[in-house]
């Protein structure tokens, strides 16, 4: 029985139902160990599903971050784009892993009204793409994308808050 993709009721709601649980990327090295006293950390989760719509064949592929500890798990970056060139009904669209900065400014779950360009984050990723070679390059690059906005992450946690120098001799009291 093919698995058809019916419309879903709620809108921005995606469902993956008899997931495929092809578990075949395991990352060559190790992750480096929690930066000291952060506790920093964020689990990736994905299922793949197949997909198959009218004449459209493929893979789904839906990474979700969760049990985020001293970051967001709302670490992917969306963009509102038209459904079609020139129409006015717009639709989130996966862009990136977001970076720090984008962690700052661009808002959890929806844009912000009549912001152009209408970034926002959600903590999770859904796709469909075409082989078993560009889902495993796709879930290794989220997973290579995110262990590096962690890392990046810890290291601003070593940045000094200031302090003061002298350049030349100080000056002294006559």
């Amino acid at each position: 029985m093919p698995n058809n993709c019916e419309p879903d009721p709620i809108e921005g709601v995606i469902e993956l139902p008899d997931s495929l649980g092809l578990n075949f990327y395991t990352p060559d090295i190790d992750p480096p160990p929690p930066a000291p006293n952060n506790g920093r950390r964020v689990k990736l989760s994905w299922q793949i599903s197949r997909y198959n719509f009218d004449t459209t064949d493929g893979i789904r592929v839906r990474i979700t971050a969760s049990n985020a500890a001293n970051m967001s798990d709302k670490i992917f970056a969306y963009q509102m784009l038209p459904l079609k060139p020139g129409a006015s009904e717009k639709v989130g669209a996966f862009d990136h892993v977001c970076s720090p900065t984008d962690l700052e400014e661009y808002p959890e779950d929806d844009p912000i009204m009549n912001a152009r360009p209408a970034w926002f984050r959600l903590n999770y990723v859904d796709v469909l793409l075409r082989s078993r070679a560009e889902v495993k390059s796709f879930i290794e690059s989220v997973i290579d994308d995110v262990q590096r906005l962690k890392t990046t992450l810890d290291l601003t946690d070593t940045l000094l808050p200031g302090g003061e120098t002298w350049v030349g001799p100080p000056l002294t009291n006559p």
